[in-house]
Formats: C-alpha cells, sequence, structure tokens
C-alpha cells in the first residue's frame, strides 16, 4: 500500500500507535522503517519534504491494521 498525498502525518502517527501489529515503510532502497519507533517517525516526517521518496515508499502492516489505516492509504 501506498501512503496517499497529503495527509495528516500527526493524524496517521496516532493511528499507527493504535494498530497491534508492526506497521512498516519500506524505502525504494529496502529499508524497512517500524513506524512505532520515535526515530522511523522522525524519518517519516523528513521524507515527507520529499514527495518522491515518499511515493516510492511502501507501507506494509497485517490486514487488520490495513483497514484501520484505510483513510491513510492507496492501493497501487
Amino acid at each position: 500500500m501506498k501512503l496517499k498525498k497529503k495527509i495528516d502525518l500527526v493524524s496517521f502517527i496516532k493511528k499507527v500507535k493504535e494498530c497491534e501489529s508492526e506497521v512498516c515503510l519500506v524505502t525504494e532502497e529496502g529499508d524497512r522503517l517500524d513506524l512505532k519507533s520515535a526515530l522511523a517517525q522522525y524519518v517519516l516526517v523528513t521524507l515527507s519534504k520529499q514527495e518522491t521518496l515518499l511515493e516510492n515508499s511502501e507501507i506494509i502492516c497485517s490486514l487488520e491494521d490495513e483497514k484501520q489505516l484505510a483513510d491513510f492509504l492507496e492501493r497501487r
């Protein structure tokens, strides 16, 4: 799944914290960042300033968490 453009990152991060399973951002280079980590959240905010990097990244999570994050995700 990809993140929708121009989402409210604060709201997204709050929803990620509510998820039961791991929610990861996988970059184009294959880096895997656990978005429940404060450091990974900081990286996400930094990446949001570079739209092409964020657009080429993917969100990986369980099907249950995907439903919870649906407002922020788009299908490929």
